[in-house]
């Protein structure tokens, strides 16, 4: 039998995702559809735990996830808007910045869409996690460096997750080094950028030629814009170590925040909690647990760690130091 052509593979897969669709789109000719601000925002740097907690969060009653929408792979417009050059991987390591009051109308045209789930293709919809969805659970690592814009424009209740630098790096650079190439150049080259945070240090970050000191950089950078543009916002902040340590008190409380009535809380979300943690995270010892956290302490040397918390230092990232915990715990912050 003759394999699919990929042109032919691709119609599979966009008939295969319209007709996923169906029941939601039934559900909002009858209820309309949900609005912006009804809509999740599950915010992080890459390798920091956010498909694993995005899946969590999914399995909650009348929630669709839609996975990763701007990933250049996930939208034409995306492309268009980061100005993507030709043959640029879609792997490659590339952010955008935008200031809160930024006057962009196309990328909140594009957001608009984002969180009303009208990006939507064979990889965003990966997992079908309900059929009749109340509210989008939009899961992006690539958001960082636009949440006060996105957060001014639409007030989606935004998560932001964090995990200790030095594990998020070591597994970027030594794990699945390939798919994530850094340069301080597509930093540098923002002109917003430089003005609003970079000008004490930017003579410094462009002698940066090191490819793991690269990522140590922009691990700094994109979550010393998160932190600074949601000081004045209404967000959850959510350590990966926390989840690690104490998963049913951290998703508790998030659940509690997120206004989420227990009886609404889907048993699949304990089930799969349960089951993740069993097999992947081995998190029922308290002696595996710290070793999975601190497990980027044997792998990294100590001039890598170094490198990594005087980046972290350096842009006034106050979570975390040389221990592998954070220094405060999850929970809310700004006024409700």
């Amino acid at each position: 039998m003759t394999a699919p052509t990929p042109r032919a593979q691709e119609v599979l897969k966009q008939a295969w995702t319209e007709a996923r669709q169906m029941g939601e789109r039934l559900a909002f000719a009858r209820h309309g559809q949900p609005e912006p601000a009804s809509a999740w925002l599950l915010a992080s740097s890459g390798r920091s735990g956010s498909t694993w907690l995005g899946d969590v969060l999914a399995a909650t009653a009348g929630t669709q996830q839609i996975f990763e929408p701007l990933d250049p792979r996930n939208s034409e417009v995306y492309r268009q808007l980061m100005k993507w050059p030709a043959g640029l991987t879609p792997s490659a390591f590339k952010r955008h910045y935008l200031r809160p009051d930024a006057n962009a109308p196309a990328w909140a045209a594009f957001w608009d869409d984002v969180l009303r789930g009208r990006v939507r293709t064979y990889l965003t919809d990966y997992t079908r996690t309900s059929f009749f969805p109340r509210r989008f659970l939009v899961k992006s690592i690539r958001a960082n460096m636009m949440l006060g814009f996105v957060a001014g424009h639409f007030r989606p209740r935004i998560l932001f997750l964090v995990r200790h630098p030095s594990a998020v790096i070591n597994s970027m650079f030594y794990r699945v080094r390939a798919s994530w190439p850094a340069d301080v150049q597509d930093l540098l080259s923002d002109e917003n950028l430089v003005e609003d945070y970079l000008q004490p240090w930017a003579g410094i970050i462009s002698q940066v030629r090191d490819g793991f000191e690269a990522l140590a950089v922009w691990w700094a950078v994109e979550n010393r814009v998160a932190l600074t543009q949601l000081a004045n916002v209404e967000y959850y902040l959510i350590f990966y170590e926390d989840i690690v340590l104490h998963p049913q008190e951290t998703l508790s409380a998030l659940f509690s925040w997120l206004d989420i009535p227990a009886e609404m809380i889907s048993a699949d979300v304990l089930r799969q909690f349960s089951r993740m943690t069993s097999v992947k995270q081995r998190q029922f010892q308290d002696n595996d647990k710290m070793k999975r956290l601190t497990a980027w302490q044997d792998e990294l040397s100590l001039s890598e760690q170094r490198v990594i918390l005087q980046w972290a230092e350096r842009l006034e990232i106050p979570w975390y130091g040389a221990d592998a915990l954070p220094a405060i715990k999850s929970g809310p912050r700004g006024d409700r």
